[in-house]
């Protein structure tokens, strides 16, 4: 049976210390378990704010058998706040104290996750993307067959695609101004660099009309070879059909 915490969280809240003024448990006279099982309220209700208070306090708290679970379950409100920088902070500590732990997995998403959150649209500069990528690969690798590691890889798919993606709008920006060389340097880029992305295939069929505007035939007809041929089923391929027929 649930036990209901209301009572406790009322009293919790009138009784919140902060920590910098001192007091060392902003729950007086509240054990452990009855402090985890606030934050445990406070999430399935959706108040982060309280969630995080409650397993901050848990995480000062030695000896509590369920240790790992106030950690994680602090990284996991944080990231519900949207503080995805506190959150993936969160998540590390998390793995790092407890990396034999059944929430370690969890841990491990949590922070493909948290990097691909701080991920910036395709214009801006894609560190975190770069960094979310290499994180989100090997925690698939690290739980292959799993749901956490199915996950990692959607997620590391979706930063790949994003990759792609800013340097198909960097060509798509130099082609613009007429400036044929440097559009097909990033075209080729994403041929090259992610040729299982989505924009793949896009840049090729942008390849096929610089090399068709500045008279390069011969290029332009490769190019159409190849698109048809690497990527049959793409939009890009049925729109070269259609102009064809």
């Amino acid at each position: 049976m649930k036990t209901d915490v209301r009572p406790l969280l009322a009293f919790a809240a009138s009784s919140l210390f902060v920590f910098a003024c001192g007091g060392s448990l902003p729950y007086p006279g509240l054990t452990a378990t009855e402090i985890y099982n606030i934050g445990v309220q406070a999430m399935e209700e959706e108040r982060w704010d309280a969630a995080v208070h409650a397993f901050q306090a848990m995480v000062l708290t030695s000896g509590f058998e369920s240790a790992s679970e106030a950690r994680l379950r602090l990284a996991q409100s944080e990231f519900e706040r949207e503080n995805y920088i506190e959150a993936r902070a969160e998540y590390q500590r998390a793995l790092d104290r407890f990396p034999t732990d059944t929430t370690a997995a969890h841990a491990s998403l949590g922070i493909c996750r948290s990097l691909a959150e701080l991920s910036p649209t395709p214009h801006r500069d894609q560190g975190f993307t770069r960094q979310a990528r290499t994180n989100c690969r090997q925690v698939a690798a690290d739980y292959a067959g799993t749901v956490v590691g199915l996950r990692a890889s959607e997620i590391a798919a979706d930063m790949f695609d994003k990759l792609a993606e800013q340097d198909y709008n960097t060509g798509l920006h130099y082609w613009k101004r007429k400036l044929p060389d440097s559009a097909l340097l990033y075209f080729e880029a994403v041929e090259n660099t992610y040729p299982e992305s989505i924009w793949a295939p896009w840049a090729l069929i942008k390849k096929i009309e610089v090399f068709q505007d500045i008279g390069y035939t011969q290029d332009a007809e490769e190019t159409r070879e190849k698109l048809l041929e690497l990527y049959p089923d793409s939009e890009p391929a049925k729109l070269l059909e259609d102009g064809a027929n």
